[in-house]
């Protein structure tokens, strides 16, 4: 896969888990879009590193703070859809409105 490519389907995935992100406003089904998008992978932790910087980079979360969506049981993590939906509360906000100060 070419550079271009690549970033095209980057680019891809990224509208398509932020417009899941609009329709949704819940962290799950965004997580469970993502690796969807992602494809299949006996690799978890290569998966896990794909769901933090795609989730960093769409809704420019601080990759510290991404990094915590690895607790997710369906890329390895410890955490039911339900306790992720709670603990991941607040992670995204997103589209941030830039205010001008006065």
């Amino acid at each position: 896969m070419g550079d271009e490519e690549y970033e095209r389907n980057r680019s891809r995935i990224i509208d398509s888990i932020r417009d899941c992100w609009t329709s949704e406003q819940a962290v799950v089904p965004v997580l469970r879009k993502l690796v969807d998008e992602l494809g299949p992978s006996d690799d978890r932790a290569g998966t896990a590193f794909q769901v933090v910087t795609y989730m960093a980079r769409a809704f420019h979360i601080r990759l510290a703070i991404s990094g915590k969506f690895t607790r997710w049981h369906v890329i390895g993590g410890d955490l039911s859809d339900e306790e992720a939906e709670e603990r991941f509360e607040g992670f995204i906000v997103w589209p941030q409105e830039f205010r001008s100060c006065p």
